[in-house]
């Protein structure tokens, strides 16, 4: 099976569900890749990976490889290799903390994992309750992320060491009321940081807990964490933040305040690229586009793809097909 295949006017990997069959009356083993992830150099992707025998009947066999199963491929020498891991992958976050040397999950606690499948660290904090998301500050060997105690939610930040893999500070920067769940966070800048609640509402804290921004969408009813996200482009001064919910794709201008829906309808999954000041998205009928950060569409670059990642180097999209 053929994982990916370069293409369009980036180079443009797309990860392939595969088919075997021996004859009609056999099982076929189908093979879905998703949530493809970029190392920080552009070097590697992963991907999840789900498989199941399918015999064209109602009785369906599987899932027959474990849900902590993930593949990654090696751009440099275009080979394949599959790790398992001892976290389910399936409808969970996982990252690229800025070294590129582990895999971060958050499940109960904050795991780091080699590409090899090893546990390099397993983070269970002090304080700030049980994690529940976390964002790498791109700036030195930290991050920041979100805890849940019995009465309040936390934002917290943890310095950690790379070399030895071993926790080096943590702190609770503030706390706010457990009310509506947070479902989403990112850091905004070197001292902010943005949560999207349950309700719809998002909001933008300084590290001090002041308040700074507030928007209204729509409240977002979906299992799968990844199409919860809040993703910032940030350049020369301009501080823009994307997600996407039920009724399409919407950008807030973090400096201005101003909130504006830049496409109407069904966008399954999307990416922004600062560095090359364009984004990506796919829409409900299974067109990726790249397309001006005002989501004006410029390429239609692959049909009946998914999701979209750009690679933090600029040297290619990942999708699933």
């Amino acid at each position: 099976m053929t994982m990916f295949q370069p293409r369009s006017i980036f180079l443009l990997l797309v990860f392939l569900i595969g088919f075997s069959a021996c004859s009609d009356d056999d099982p076929v083993q189908i093979t879905h890749y998703y949530n493809p992830v970029w190392t920080p150099d552009g070097k590697t992707v992963v991907a999840g990976i789900w498989q199941y025998l399918d015999s064209g009947s109602d009785a369906v066999t599987g899932p027959w490889i474990d849900p902590g199963t993930l593949a990654v491929y090696d751009m440099e020498i275009e080979s394949q290799s599959v790790i398992t891991l001892p976290v389910g992958t399936v409808h969970r976050l996982y990252s690229f903390d800025p070294s590129g040397m582990a895999l971060a999950f958050v499940e109960d606690a904050i795991g780091f994992y080699s590409l090899d499948g090893s546990e390099l660290l397993r983070y269970s904090p002090s304080a700030g309750g049980t994690p529940m998301h976390l964002a790498f500050n791109n700036t030195g060997n930290s991050f920041v992320w979100t805890g849940a105690t019995a009465n309040e939610y936390t934002v917290n930040t943890t310095q950690y060491n790379s070399t030895g893999w071993s926790i080096e500070d943590e702190s609770t920067l503030f706390s706010i009321p457990r009310e509506s769940p947070i479902i989403a966070l990112a850091l905004t800048s070197q001292r902010s940081v943005a949560l999207r609640f349950a309700d719809g509402v998002v909001r933008e804290y300084d590290f001090d807990g002041a308040l700074l921004n507030t928007f209204t969408t729509t409240p977002f009813d979906t299992e799968n964490p990844w199409q919860q996200r809040l993703m910032l482009y940030s350049l020369n001064g301009i501080r823009l933040l994307y997600f996407r919910d039920g009724s399409g794709l919407h950008r807030f201008d973090l400096e201005s305040g101003e909130s504006r829906q830049l496409v109407k309808g069904a966008v399954v999954d999307m990416d922004v690229l600062a560095s090359r000041a364009t984004m990506v998205y796919e829409t409900g009928t299974g067109d990726v586009w790249i397309a001006t950060t005002d989501a004006s569409p410029l390429t239609r670059i692959a049909p009946q793809n998914l999701m979209p990642r750009f690679s933090p180097a600029g040297n290619g999209i990942a999708m699933v097909a």
